[in-house]
C-alpha cells in the first residue's frame, strides 16, 4: 500500500477546494495528492464557475497576445485549441459518449454500457468535430470587447451550468467523479454565492444584452438536458454533466 493509499482523507479549507475544483476541470496538477474527505470534494464543486472564470481570463490574455501576430481566424483556431488542451478535453469526451450512447437509441441498458466504454463511436466522433467547429466560427464572428467579455463568460456559464444540471438527478454508477455532485451534499449556500458572483462578473463585463441571451440560453439548456436526462436514462452521470457544460459553452458562444 502506497502512503498515499494510508493518508487519511484531508479536510482542507479554500486552497484544498480550489485545488480539487482545478483538479476535475484541468489538467493542472493538484499539490496536495492524499485523498480528499467527500464533505471537501463536495464543497470544491462549487467552485466550478470560478475555475471557469480564470480560464476564460487566460484566454482572453492569450488572445490579446495574439492579436498582434495573426488574424481574427487563426487567433479563434488556437484559443479552441488552448480550451481543449487546458481542460483535457475530459468535456469533449463526455460530449462524445453522450452522443455514442444516444444512438442506442431507447435501450437503456446498451446506453449505459456505451457511456461506460472508453472508446469513441462515429456518433461520438461527429460531435466532437461539430463541437470545435462550432466553437472556432462563433469565436470567429466576434471581435473587440465582444469578443473578450465571450472568451470569459462562455467557460464560466458552461462550468455553472454543470453545476445546476446535476443538482437532484440520481446517479446512474455505483461511483464516480460525479457521484458527490449528484448526490445534492453540496452547500446550498455557497453555490448561491458562487452564482451571485459569477453573474456579477458576466454583468460587469459589459455587452449586456448578449451576456443576458447567454445566461438565458444556458438556463433552458439546462432545464432541457434535466429533463431529457431523467426521461431517457432516469438520472445522469459525469459524462452527460459534461456534454451539458459543451453545449452550453457552444450555445454561449453562439448567443455572444
Amino acid at each position: 500500500m502506497s502512503a498515499n493509499d494510508s493518508a487519511p482523507p484531508t479536510k482542507g479549507g479554500f486552497l484544498t477546494e480550489i485545488q480539487l475544483a482545478f483538479s476535475f476541470l484541468t489538467i493542472l496538477p493538484v499539490i496536495d495528492q492524499r485523498p480528499a474527505s467527500e464533505e471537501t470534494v463536495a464543497a470544491s464543486f462549487a467552485w466550478f464557475p470560478i475555475v471557469g472564470f480564470l480560464i476564460g481570463l487566460a484566454l482572453a490574455g492569450e488572445d490579446w497576445i495574439l492579436a498582434h501576430f495573426f488574424a481574427q481566424v487563426i487567433r479563434s483556431v488556437l484559443i479552441i485549441i488552448s480550451l481543449t488542451i487546458v481542460t483535457g478535453g475530459v468535456h469533449l469526451d463526455g460530449l462524445a459518449d453522450t452522443a455514442d450512447a444516444l444512438g442506442a437509441g431507447r435501450e437503456r441498458e446498451r446506453a449505459l454500457d456505451i457511456l461506460r466504454d472508453s472508446r469513441v463511436g462515429t456518433f461520438g466522433a461527429s460531435a466532437i468535430f461539430f463541437d470545435l467547429t462550432l466553437k472556432i466560427l462563433a469565436l470567429s464572428t466576434l471581435a473587440g470587447h465582444r469578443r473578450y467579455a465571450a472568451l470569459i463568460v462562455a467557460p464560466m456559464i458552461a462550468r455553472w451550468a454543470m453545476i445546476l444540471v446535476a443538482r437532484g438527478l440520481p446517479y446512474l454508477r455505483a461511483s464516480g467523479s460525479g457521484s458527490t455532485l449528484l448526490s445534492g451534499k453540496i452547500s446550498g449556500a455557497r453555490t448561491t454565492g458562487v452564482a451571485i458572483f459569477t453573474i456579477v462578473v458576466m454583468l460587469m463585463l459589459g455587452a449586456m444584452g448578449p451576456v443576458a441571451l447567454a445566461i438565458a440560453v444556458a438556463i433552458a439548456i439546462v432545464f432541457a438536458m434535466r429533463s431529457f436526462y431523467r426521461r431517457w436514462l432516469g438520472g445522469g452521470t459525469g459524462d452527460l454533466i459534461g456534454a451539458c457544460g459543451e453545449l452550453v459553452e457552444i450555445a454561449v458562444l453562439l448567443a455572444m
